[in-house]
């Protein structure tokens, strides 16, 4: 199945399934998807600028340059999502607005901004943050099992009750973050030191 050459402007899209779909040269602008599922597509050369996504199942995207602007995901599965190759132009540049309740795993997150966001409602399993700007962000109480934060600055970040994260502490920026106890204590992993 093939998506060419369109433009939908403040669409609701509801109770769609794609699958292996090639979308291509099309044009999304404040549109809403509910119920929607996009599995092993491919998008190329489209944008989607102010969309929301909600109860959305979306599995093994792969994109060629295409860009999201401030999208917005409210109870959404999102697997397998390599976000730098959705990044609109200019490095730390805004792609996702809102992630509430949404279960995250096998994604990618590179040279992004989210400062001051709100990670708090999701469960984000083995995923990857690298030189990611998390200054002031909250992962409060967030399920992060296996998930590495590489080259980030997570100054005043808040990890209080979250688990199973990997930071390594000497490659990200870690002043006054924030962490509970015993969790904390797998900040030390990545020394390869032994605590009795």
């Amino acid at each position: 199945m093939q998506i060419q050459n369109e433009y939908y402007e403040e669409q609701s899209i509801k109770n769609k399934k794609f699958q292996n779909t090639i979308i291509e040269n099309c044009k999304f602008a404040d549109c809403n998807f509910e119920n929607c599922t996009f599995e092993s597509c491919q998008i190329k050369n489209c944008f989607f600028v102010n969309c929301k996504f909600q109860n959305c199942n979306i599995i093994s995207l792969t994109s060629k340059h295409s860009e999201i602007k401030n999208a917005a995901f409210k109870k959404c599965n999102l697997i397998g999502v390599h976000w730098n190759e959705l990044l609109p132009t200019g490095k730390y540049a805004h792609c996702i607005d809102c992630l509430k309740d949404c279960y995250l795993k096998y994604n990618t997150f590179a040279e992004m901004s989210f400062i001051k966001f709100d990670f708090s409602t999701n469960i984000i399993q083995e995923c990857m943050f690298e030189e990611c700007n998390l200054q002031e962000s909250s992962f409060k109480d967030c399920r992060l099992e296996a998930t590495e934060i590489y080259r980030c600055d997570i100054r005043k970040a808040d990890f209080r009750g979250a688990m199973g994260y990997v930071i390594d502490i000497s490659s990200n920026k870690l002043k006054q973050a924030k962490f509970s106890f015993p969790e904390v204590v797998n900040l030390l992993n990545t020394l390869e030191i032994k605590i009795d």
